[in-house]
């Protein structure tokens, strides 16, 4: 378990994210919409960079081909960053 020490709207979507389930998943989406703040984009990204729980990282692929312009574009830097990983700890032959 990730321990943090963070507080209020970043604390909240980062424990979501932790459990990583679909409704926590689909209410840190839900606040990527045309009026979000800026900060709360980056509460976002770094929220989604902690998801491990694999029926969360399912919801997330969910909203790269149905989710809003802002919610599929914050799902490709989801993913772009979890195949980097995958590919920076493969074994190299």
């Amino acid at each position: 378990m990730i321990k943090t020490f963070f507080i209020g709207k970043l604390k909240e979507f980062i424990e979501k994210a932790i459990r990583g389930n679909k409704d926590e998943i689909d209410y840190i989406f839900n606040n990527l919409t045309h009026n979000a703040t800026f900060a709360t984009t980056r509460y976002v990204d770094y929220a989604l960079s902690v998801v491990e729980n694999e029926e969360g990282i399912k919801q997330i692929e969910y909203y790269l081909f149905n989710g809003t312009h802002i919610q599929r574009n914050y799902c490709s830097l989801f993913l772009i960053e979890d195949m980097t990983t995958l590919l920076l700890t493969k074994p190299s032959n």
